[in-house]
C-alpha cells in the first residue's frame, strides 16, 4: 500500500471508530427501546423505560474498533475491487461495503451479544454477563446469531451505502461541486432509514437469536416468529430502528465526513510544515 493509500487507510480508521461511538452512545436509549419491542415477553415485561441505559458499556466498547474495521476495510477494497469491475459504482460499493460488514462483525457480534442480553434484563452489569456467557457456553456463545447478524448486515449495507454514495454524487453534480459533510449526512439519513425499514424482519430474527429465546437457526428462528405470533411480528421495533438509523444516519455519516476532512487536513498541515 502506497502513501496515499496509507493516508485513506488511517483517516478511514480514525473517523469511523470516532463516528461509531458518537452514534452508539447518543441514541443507545433508542436501541435499547427497540430491542425490547423484539423480546417474547415483549417490551414492558422486558424491562420498559426502565434501565434504559443497561449494556452501554459494551456498545461502548465495541463501537469504536467495530466502525474502525467496517469504514478502513470499505476505503481499502472499494478501489481494488473497481480495478477488477470497472465504473460501476453500485456494484463496487455493495461489494466493498460487504466486506466492510463481515470484517466489522467479528468486533460487534460479541458485543451485541452482551449488550442485547443486557438490553433485556438478563444481566446487570458488563462483568456478569461475560462471565455467564463464558461459563455457559463458551467462547462460541460470544458468537450466537453471527451467521444472522452478516444475513442482516450484508442486505443493509447493499442498499444503504450505493444509496448514500449516489445520493452524495447527484447533490454534487447538481450544485458543481463535493457534497459538504453536512449534505453527506442528510443522504445517510434517508439511507439509513429505509435500509433499516426494509430489513427489520432479519435484525428480529437476530435479536431472538442473541437473546437465547430461538430453539434454531435463521430458518427455524423466522419460521417460528410466523407461527406463534404471526407475520406482522416481524415488524416489531420497526418505528424505533428506523428512527435510529435515520437519525444515526445522520450523525455517523455527518461525523464520518468532518472528521474525515479534519484529519485529512490535519495531516496536509503537517505535510507543509
Amino acid at each position: 500500500m502506497g502513501a496515499a493509500g496509507d493516508l485513506s487507510f488511517r483517516i478511514a480508521l480514525l473517523a469511523g471508530g470516532c463516528a461509531g461511538t458518537t452514534v452508539d452512545v447518543a441514541l443507545f436509549p433508542v436501541d435499547t427501546i427497540k430491542t425490547r419491542c423484539q423480546t417474547t415477553e415483549g417490551f414492558f415485561a422486558a424491562g420498559g423505560f426502565r434501565g434504559i441505559y443497561r449494556g452501554l458499556t459494551a456498545a461502548a466498547v465495541g463501537s469504536a474498533p467495530g466502525a474502525a474495521l467496517f469504514f478502513s476495510t470499505y476505503e481499502t477494497v472499494k478501489p481494488r475491487i473497481k480495478s477488477q469491475m470497472g465504473d460501476r459504482p453500485v456494484a463496487v460499493q455493495a461489494c466493498a461495503a460487504s466486506a466492510g460488514e463481515i470484517m466489522s462483525s467479528l468486533v460487534s457480534v460479541p458485543t451485541e451479544v452482551v449488550k442485547q442480553r443486557m438490553q433485556a434484563g438478563h444481566f446487570g452489569s458488563l462483568r456478569e454477563a461475560a462471565h455467564s456467557i463464558m461459563t455457559k457456553e463458551g467462547p462460541k456463545g460470544f458468537y450466537t446469531g453471527y451467521r444472522t447478524m452478516l444475513l442482516r448486515e450484508i442486505p443493509f449495507a447493499l442498499i444503504q451505502f450505493p444509496l448514500w454514495e449516489g445520493m452524495k454524487q447527484e447533490v454534487g453534480d447538481w450544485q458543481g461541486q463535493p457534497a459538504s459533510p453536512w449534505q453527506g449526512a442528510v443522504c445517510g439519513s434517508l439511507a439509513g432509514s429505509l435500509s433499516a425499514a426494509v430489513t427489520n424482519p432479519l435484525d428480529m430474527v437476530k435479536t431472538r437469536q442473541m437473546l437465547g429465546q430461538s430453539s434454531g437457526g435463521f430458518t427455524t428462528t423466522m419460521s417460528q416468529v410466523c407461527g406463534e405470533e404471526g407475520a406482522p411480528a416481524l415488524f416489531r421495533g420497526v418505528g424505533p430502528r428506523t428512527f435510529w438509523m435515520g437519525l444515526g444516519g445522520f450523525i455517523f455519516f455527518g461525523a464520518y465526513e468532518k472528521f474525515s476532512s479534519l484529519y485529512a487536513s490535519f495531516v496536509e498541515a503537517r505535510c507543509f510544515e
